[in-house]
Order: C-alpha cells, then sequence, then structure tokens
C-alpha cells in the first residue's frame, strides 16, 4: 500500500477506501445478524456519528431488518466525570430499554486504548441486548483496557507516539491520516 504523504501525515485510508470499509463492514454486519428482526446501530458521539451514519445507509440498502439509529453522548477524554447519554439520530431521547433483545453495534472511529468502547459498552448492557458488537474503522492495536473491534475497516500497528485522525466531516475529502 502507498501512502501520501504531507506535513509528516500519511494517509491511510482515502475515500475511496473508506467507502469500500463501509460497504463491508455492513455486510458483515448482515452477514452475522440476517436473522436479528431489529439492527440497533449506536454511533458514539463525534467522528463515530458520521460512520454510524454511512454504515446504517449501507445495512438499509442491502438489509430488509429494521434499522434504529442511536447516538451515544459521552465525553471522551473524561467519561466517569459527565453523564453519558443514549439519544435518537435526530437529537430526541431515547429510551435505553428500547435496545433490549436488539442486536446493538457500537460504532466509533478509531479504537485506541479501548477506553472509549469500554464506557460506551457498558453503558448499554443494562438495557440487555441480544446481541453488543462494536465496530470501528481504524483498530490501532494499543490496548490498555480488554476490548477488542468486531467490526473493523484496517488494523493498523503504530507507535504509542503517533496518532489517527478520521476525517469525514469536512472541509477535505474523507481519510484517515497517522500524524507522528
Amino acid at each position: 500500500m502507498t501512502a501520501e504523504t504531507t506535513n509528516q501525515e500519511a494517509v491511510i485510508l482515502d475515500a475511496q477506501r473508506i467507502n469500500r470499509c463501509v460497504e463491508r463492514i455492513a455486510r458483515q454486519i448482515l452477514e452475522d445478524h440476517h436473522n436479528a428482526g431489529q439492527l440497533t446501530v449506536v454511533a458514539i458521539n463525534g467522528q463515530g456519528e458520521v460512520l454510524a451514519r454511512r454504515i446504517s445507509s449501507a445495512l438499509r440498502d442491502i438489509a430488509s431488518n429494521e434499522i434504529v439509529d442511536c447516538i451515544l453522548k459521552m465525553d471522551k477524554d473524561t467519561p466517569l466525570d459527565h453523564p453519558i447519554a443514549l439519544a435518537g439520530a435526530n437529537g430526541e431521547p431515547c429510551d435505553a430499554g428500547a435496545l433490549a433483545g436488539s442486536v446493538v453495534i457500537v460504532v466509533d472511529d478509531v479504537l485506541n486504548s479501548g477506553r472509549t468502547l469500554l464506557h460506551a459498552v457498558a453503558h448499554m448492557l443494562p438495557a440487555r441486548p441480544a446481541h453488543l458488537g462494536t465496530c470501528v474503522l481504524v483498530d490501532r492495536i494499543h490496548r490498555r483496557f480488554p476490548v477488542r473491534a468486531d467490526y473493523v475497516g484496517k488494523s493498523l500497528s503504530t507507535n504509542l507516539k503517533a496518532h489517527i485522525d478520521v476525517r469525514l466531516s469536512g472541509p477535505g475529502p474523507d481519510e484517515a491520516v497517522l500524524m507522528d
């Protein structure tokens, strides 16, 4: 794989590859849960919202399942110091009880230490979903917490000082870049 480099940034996923990742992830989710009556895609606020909307759209194109979108609003830096709230895709309150018996897929842009996904999953568990999975566009493979992603666009082993920036909501092209 070749990477374009500018100002110590290496593009690891361009717009075309991101689209292919979204399509592949949607197909994998559907393959695993084709018999589920409802698939609930829960986006972690930020770039996870954009990624989740794209995955939900791809699922709607290929699935007959009911697709429900929710947003998990949380402070990623200090999740224990701020409330975590589940909202509908349009910002309306979302009853976590509606997740009971549903297949829930929690979506974020990058899996780094695992802390954000761990708190998100812990918030979903009291709702008693039938299945709870995780999805990320980029998995950095640096874990401090025992979390893994079930659906991954790209796995990438980086040094601890590097940063992955996923850019899905403009102003430039969609891309994921590695910054040293």
